[in-house]
């Protein structure tokens, strides 16, 4: 094992090659397996809300009860379908869903929707089902949706697959963002209300139980589909945490912001673990690390998410996290830069030009500071405003603008809307707009900017924060995109819990060092009465217990420190033993393990867990008191770069305190704890047939330039790896 060794290239093919979607969103024609005569029921809904949504291709009832359905011809099985058709909705009792499934493959439909239950969501019977659900889908060559989904929205071809109360709401009209969500109802909640702000919609999908296409294979699909420009997920968990990761790189590659609402959030990860490490760790913290890893941005509110979409309308990339805001109230400004700045974005200074311009056409008791207010005086001037527009956007050190007009009304509405929507036309940077005045009062100017696409949000704290979401975002896609270690294999979930086994800490450190890490000087001792080698020891010196059978000594006064001299060493050595013999006596004691004490570090834990999603995560956070105090913790998916592992660091609540030191405390090393990080990052991927978690703890971060130390260390293995 060489950790010396380059990490291949190509994070995992960890989702299927992208399918191609044309046919599941634009199908030539669709068969209702399962049809009703009663359009109130499940059958009989998707017939009606294709007619009633005005698609154009043709629909094929399936039943055999009837001949036929709402004037269209009812055929009595797959089989009679005459004419192209790409798309089966299915709604049959769930025990003859494959059989179905095997029929629609036989007359060359591509893909299915499965809106029946009573598949793995009923018990071990329906997981029997589902698996013979998706044999035959693989054996026919039949993509599917679902099984135990709401169906498929697609405004764009006017498909409306679906049932329940979304299949009433057929006239809503094409737009550019596409969603995926685990709950059906949820998801179309969302797409309903934000359709009723204007929002509008290209690609819906309720995926139900995954037993075939994933939420990330969707995610995959979108990337690459042109009249997508953003992505929104409602997500529970998946099964394989890596192939989300690779399709939102896609992703984010194809220039699409992927938006995510994670559920369960506060579901903690039952772990039997040893390590602090994997104890400390829940589920959700590392969903939020692969979030990050790949650049998606994280939603918390149905307010938010709407507000994201309204000001991705636009359809403006944002270059990056530099935000100006020009107001016509000095409050709102204030309210504006404390809402940009707590969502991460960036209010620069103009440049001396600008700065110089805006005084020649501002009035004196204006500020032509960043936000820049140009007070009332809009009202008796509107070239004014018009001219500081022009002179912000064109300032270099901007990348986004809001304007905050308060509820301007009328006339002077309107000729703002112009200056507006003109300063639009004529630069590349968006534009986003808080206003607040009642329609009725600006209906002229309401309809000019939104013909020109600018995004409207009713007050400056709304702008504020969506408008940093998506700008931190661009700075995060700059970030991601160069820094996404890719790995040649796939296996995201790799440790087996079965036949695990601890090494004590001797095997572990020199596991540890086979990849580069640092370990302190240390000496072995068989028994209390062995003093070969103390002289060599360089005092104070820590003395520990050697067991694989004590994972955390100092629980069983197996660790004794600040030992001054031989003759303390020796006689420490004595009561050591004794207090273990007393609290352990079952464990089997391979020896003692007597370490030349750091003593100008920093205490920081870096531990791995193997997640069964995610496979191995790499943690990092403050060590002794603040590890279970504080939990200042940050986490990566392994392997990573040099400039995440920096990333990590910064992340860390008290990172000023390793970056630049505190009262007596000198900066500390953080390149070599950096550099650390990355080591451990590859050595949890190339173990990750083996790996079920590590602990350095602590892991002793010394003054900038010394380097960083592992002092003890917990690694625990599956049954099947040799020993190091």
């Amino acid at each position: 094992m060489n950790a010396e060794l380059p990490l291949a290239q190509g994070w995992m093919n960890a989702a299927r090659t992208p399918f191609d979607a044309e046919a599941l969103f634009n199908p030539r024609g669709i068969a209702v397996i399962g049809a009703s005569a009663n359009l109130s029921r499940i059958g009989g809904q998707p017939i009606r809300a294709l007619l009633d949504a005005g698609y154009a291709g043709h629909i094929h009832p399936v039943n055999p009860k009837y001949t036929e359905i709402a004037g269209l011809r009812c055929h009595r099985q797959v089989a009679d379908i005459e004419g192209p058709c790409d798309l089966a909705i299915i709604a049959i009792p769930a025990a003859l869903v494959p059989e179905s499934i095997t029929a629609c493959g036989r007359a060359g439909i591509r893909f299915a929707i499965v809106l029946s239950g009573g598949f793995r969501e009923a018990g071990e019977a329906g997981k029997t089902i589902e698996a013979r659900l998706l044999a035959a889908a693989r054996e026919a060559g039949v993509r599917v949706i679902g099984p135990n989904c709401q169906g498929l929205i697609s405004t764009s071809s006017r498909v409306f697959a679906v049932f329940g109360a979304i299949s009433h709401e057929t006239r809503m009209q094409p737009g550019a963002i596409s969603m995926v969500f685990q709950s059906g109802g949820f998801g179309f909640a969302i797409m309903t209300l934000c359709d009723a702000l204007g929002i509008r919609f290209r690609h819906c999908v309720s995926i139900g139980n995954e037993a075939d296409i994933t939420t990330p294979e969707l995610v995959a699909a979108l990337a690459l589909d042109t009249g997508t420009r953003a992505i929104f997920l409602y997500l529970e968990g998946v099964r394989d945490g890596r192939a989300l990761i690779a399709a939102a790189h896609g992703a984010l590659a194809a220039g699409k912001p992927v938006i995510v609402w994670k559920g369960g959030k506060t579901e903690a990860g039952n772990r039997a673990a040893a390590s602090h490490t994997a104890n400390m760790t829940g589920q959700y913290d590392l969903y939020r690390a692969a979030f990050r890893q790949a650049g998606m941005i994280e939603a918390r509110s149905v307010d938010e998410i709407a507000d994201l979409f309204t000001v991705l309308s636009s359809g403006r990339p944002i270059a990056g996290g530099n935000m100006a805001a020009l107001a016509i109230s000095g409050g709102a400004g204030v309210v504006f830069a404390d809402a940009a700045i707590a969502h991460g974005a960036r209010l620069p200074a103009f440049t001396d030009q600008t700065l110089e311009k805006l005084r020649a056409v501002l009035p004196a008791f204006a500020s032509t500071a960043n936000p820049v207010d140009i007070t009332a005086d809009i009202f008796n001037d509107i070239s004014r405003f018009t001219a500081a527009l022009e002179i912000v956007l064109a300032d270099p050190n901007i990348d986004q603008l809001a304007i905050l007009l308060a509820s301007l009304p009328g006339k002077l509405a309107l000729e703002a809307a112009n200056a507006i929507a003109t300063a639009q036309e004529q630069s590349a940077k968006p534009i986003v707009l808080a206003w607040s005045a009642r329609r009725a009062r600006a209906t002229e100017a309401y309809e000019r900017l939104e013909t020109a696409l600018i995004p409207i949000l009713p007050s400056p704290e709304r702008v504020g924060a969506a408008a940093a979401t998506l700008a931190r975002h661009a700075d995060a896609a700059r970030f991601a995109l160069p820094n996404l270690v890719r790995a040649s294999e796939h296996g995201a979930a790799r440790a087996i819990h079965r036949g695990r086994r601890t090494l004590n800490e001797i095997d572990a450190k020199r596991l540890l060092g086979r990849f580069g890490i640092p370990v302190t000087n240390d000496a072995i001792f068989a028994a209390a009465g062995d003093s070969a080698d103390c002289e060599n020891l360089s005092y104070p010196v820590v003395a520990k217990i050697v067991s694989a059978d004590i994972p955390h000594k100092s629980d069983v006064g197996g660790v004794i420190t600040n030992l001054p001299s031989l003759e303390a060493l020796r006689r420490g050595i004595g009561e050591m033993m004794a207090a273990v013999q007393r609290n352990a006596p079952a464990a089997h004691i391979d020896g003692v393990l007597v370490s030349e004490m750091v003593t100008d570090g920093t205490e920081a834990i870096v531990g791995v867990v193997n997640d069964a999603v995610f496979g191995p995560t790499v943690a990092l956070g403050l060590g002794g008191i603040f590890t279970e105090i504080l939990r200042d913790i940050t986490y990566r998916v392994a392997p990573f770069t040099i400039e995440v592992a920096h990333a990590m660091i910064i992340e860390l609540r008290a990172h000023k305190l390793l970056t630049d030191g505190a009262r007596g405390i000198a900066p500390r090393d953080t390149e070599a704890l950096a550099n650390t990080l990355v080591r451990v990052s590859e050595m949890a991927w190339r173990l990750r047939d083996s790996l079920v978690e590590l602990d350095i703890n602590p892991l002793f971060i010394r003054p900038a330039g010394k380097g960083v130390i592992a002092a003890d260390c917990l690694i625990t293995l599956n049954g099947e790896m040799a020993p190091p």
